[in-house]
This record gives structure tokens, sequence and C-alpha cells, in this order.
């Protein structure tokens, strides 16, 4: 770990060498978006460093960038800049680090970063994360996760906003020319932003889900994918695989009160997917989960077990198989699995037996004759 005491201009060879050295991990590359940000001066820093690198690769064997970076600049006092603020500012050059013919090169380069410190003006403090990661290695990823029971409410710079549901994985990539969300597990609902300029896609490894303007909901299992649009319209593409080269590509839109089923694996020899449209969908019934509420009708009690599961760390077990197939139908709060429970003594032949707070086990009441 770098010492704290280091200076600006340190920190910036540091993160040169990562940067350029070879691919930087993901927390690396927050790193160094995180530290671009802490002040105007730093992407000045490292815009002169990183034109150093760039010199001093142009003089073969004599300096290697990836050791020399750091150990060369700074080496020892040189000429004197000027920060935003009026004060001076020391830049450090190679005059005592290197004999003979390289002194020449030495002094092309480090008049090379005097002129990018003194050429690049200070950035104001609203630098923005996803316009430095594009320029110097591509947009950032942003990840954003939920545990058993949590749901999450995302702002994003663009005015758009995601409501995570329980046990769900994305990540938000933005560029100045896609807005990309990467979902890669459990369930999502988007409201999007409009900038017909900058389009909005939501990617799995199967599908793309592209809109505009407009509301929609994503669900992601196992066995296969849902999307769901409440307001607007929007464009559901597959995605291939590299290896499925006889794949065809397909693309439905869906608008509002639409939903398009996308399953995995369709056991089909051309490997085509599987899609079922429904185009009436009950809405209220699919996003019934952004207010703590789940809503069967006539499900399986095996299926609206699962579902409570989902949402609590107290389970609910059935201790009889042929209780899967009781049909269940309401409305209840998916935070509530003890409540749940109760009903359902009341309308079925079950008997719920509470465990603290860990387990509910219902079974047959023929269980107890």
């Amino acid at each position: 770990m770098m010492d704290q005491e280091q200076s600006r201009h340190e920190r910036a060879a540091h993160w040169c060498v990562i940067m350029q050295s070879g691919a930087p991990t993901a927390a690396e590359k927050k790193g160094f978006a995180d530290w671009i940000n802490e002040n105007p001066l730093h992407l000045q820093e490292y815009r002169a460093v990183l034109s150093l690198w760039t010199e001093a690769a142009d003089y073969g064997a004599a300096l290697d960038p990836t050791s020399d970076v750091i150990r060369l600049y700074p080496a020892h006092k040189g000429v004197i800049a000027k920060d935003a603020d009026g004060r001076g500012r020391r830049f450090y050059g190679f005059f005592m680090a290197m004999k003979g013919g390289r002194m020449a090169a030495a002094f092309a380069v480090i008049m090379l970063m005097a002129l990018a410190f003194l050429s690049f003006p200070p950035l104001g403090g609203g630098v923005l994360v996803s316009q430095i990661a594009d320029n110097l290695f591509g947009p950032a990823v942003e990840p954003f996760q939920t545990r058993k029971g949590e749901s999450r409410t995302i702002a994003l710079d663009d005015g758009s906003v995601i409501q995570l549901n329980t046990l769900s994985k994305l990540e938000v990539r933005f560029s100045p020319h896609e807005r990309t969300i990467m979902m890669l597990e459990g369930e999502a609902y988007f409201d999007v932003a409009k900038d017909p300029q900058r389009p909005f896609v939501v990617r799995t490894d199967k599908a793309s889900v592209q809109a505009v303007g407009t509301e929609f909901n994503v669900r992601l299992r196992p066995d296969d994918l849902a999307v769901t649009v409440v307001e607007g319209k929007v464009m559901l593409r597959q995605i291939k695989a590299d290896d499925a080269k006889q794949t065809k590509a397909w693309e439905t839109s869906l608008s509002r009160n639409e939903q398009a089923v996308l399953s995995r694996f369709d056991g089909g020899a051309d490997n085509d997917p599987l899609i079922r449209r429904s185009d009436d969908v009950p809405l209220e019934k699919v996003v019934s989960w952004r207010q703590n509420k789940l809503i069967f009708e006539a499900a399986r009690l095996g299926d609206v077990v699962a579902d409570f599961n989902r949402y609590n760390t107290m389970e609910i077990i059935l201790a009889d198989e042929d209780l899967a197939d009781l049909s269940i139908s309401g409305v209840f709060d998916s935070r509530d699995p003890e409540a749940f429970s109760h009903t359902l003594e009341a309308f079925a032949p079950v008997e719920a037996l509470v465990f603290g707070r860990s387990r509910i086990l219902i079974k047959n009441i023929q269980d107890n004759i």
C-alpha cells in the first residue's frame, strides 16, 4: 500500500504503471477513477506522466517504461511550474539519474512534461468518472448487488432510476455513446430517462433490451428471461454466442402491458430461443415486489413457498411433497412468511410449526392423527 505522505506526482507514476503495463483489475480501475476525482490536478499529473511514458518507450532499451517510470520520475529537483492557485510546484527530471547520451533524451522528455502540465487547464470539481474512464481505459464499471430480503434504489447520473429486487446483481457502464446495464442475476425495474443520442441497453448473456425513455421490468432466472413493459416501448434482441454461428438473429418489440419470456434452452437443433409473448399482462402482479407484495392467482404452493424464501431468511419448508400442488390465490406481504403460513392454516388442511425465526414447517393435519 502506498504511503499516505507520497506526493501527487508519485501517485500519478504509480497509476501510470498499473494502467499501462497490463490489464488493470476492476478494483484498480475504480481506485484510479476515485483518485482522479479527489483533486482537479490529478488528471494533469497523470497526463504528464503518461506523456513521459510514451516518450520513454521511444528510446528503446536505454529506458524501459515499465520499470523506470517510477524510479526515474521523480529523481531530483528540476523545473518549477505553477498550480491552479498560483503557488509554485516542482517538476522532477532525470538530470542526475541518467548519464551520457541519455541526458539529451531526458531533457526532451522533461520539457514535454512541463508543457503537458502547463497546457492542460485545471478541471472543475465536477469531473465525471465516466468521462475520464472512457478516455483513458474505457467506461468505468459500477457493480450493484442486493442480499436476501434487500431491495435497493439506484439513481444514475443520467436521471434514470433502477430498483433492484432481492438477490439481484448488475453492472452499470456508461459511455458517451451508450448507457449499458449488464444484468447478471435476479430482477430489476428500470425507469429510463430519455436521451435519443445514448441508447439505454440492458444486456444478459442471451439477449439485450433497448429503450430510450420508458419503464420496464427484467427478471433473469437460470432457465428464462422475462421482460415486461410498463410504459413506452423496448426492443428485445438476441445475443448470439461465439460458438453458435448458425444461430439466426431475431428481435421483437414490446409495448405497454406486453411481456416476452425467453427460455434459454428449447432443445431445438438450431439453438433458437423459445419466446412466449403475452399482450395483456397484469402489471400490478409483475411489479408487486416493488411494494413488498406477492400476488398469486391459482399458483402452486411449491412455487409460492419458493418466492417467499427468496425474500426471507426465515425459510418455509413443506414436510410433504404432495402439498406442493395445492392451489394458492391471494395478496401477501413478502416480508412476513409467518403471517402467510397462518393464513394458509385457515384455508387448507395444514399445520404451520414455527421454529424461532429460522424456519416454518408446513405439514398435513392428517400427520397428527
